[in-house]
């Protein structure tokens, strides 16, 4: 991770709000450690056996992994949204200076082509016009992504909790049934 003159990483950076910047379409980190949460309790449950739970070392590995996997996904995100806006403000550069070389070698009669220094000046002008579009339009997107990732998240959610639910009522019913069974038993 990059180190500002802080020492701290990029994701130690502050916004105006005094919160964490985050890329847009980044997960919170509730919903990150709900995800791990989730995935360590389905490990618990899926380990253990009627006699003895999962052992300590076994839950101890799976965290370490399960919150690594989740610290590096989250690192990756933020390089990745960092290589965008780097090449966005390398791209913008390259057209401006392009615009005013062109510009100017046009505007004082220099241009050795008038047509080819007209286009170029176009085509910087049009990246110029698309950086801003696509740097405006990733909020939007963001939140869109946002949005669909927290419906998919109560999605998953609620059909933990049915689980869950379905769990504990064929639990209660295997209880009834064996007293049934054992009664049954005892009267013949």
């Amino acid at each position: 991770m990059a180190k500002g003159a802080d020492g701290k990483g990029r994701a130690g950076a502050k916004t105006s709000g005094g919160k964490p910047s985050r890329p847009p379409g980044a997960p919170t980190p509730e919903e990150r450690a709900e995800v791990v949460v989730t995935k360590l309790e389905r490990f618990i449950r899926e380990g253990r056996s009627a006699t003895a739970g999962v052992s300590f070392k076994s839950w101890q590995g799976m965290a370490k992994a399960e919150i690594t996997a989740a610290l590096k996904a989250a690192e990756g995100q933020e390089a990745r949204s960092s290589r965008l806006i780097d090449r966005f403000v390398l791209l913008g550069g390259a057209a401006l200076s392009t615009i005013g070389v062109w510009g100017t070698a046009l505007a004082i009669g220099q241009a050795p082509d008038r047509v080819l220094a007209a286009v170029l000046s176009l085509l910087a002008g049009l990246a110029l016009l698309w950086i801003g579009g696509a740097l405006g339009l990733r909020a939007p997107f963001g939140r869109f992504r946002d949005e669909r990732r927290r419906a998919a998240l109560t999605r998953v959610d609620d059909l933990h909790r049915q689980v869950r639910r379905l769990e504990i009522d064929l639990k209660s019913r295997a209880k009834k049934l064996q007293a049934e069974r054992d009664a049954q038993d005892e009267a013949s």
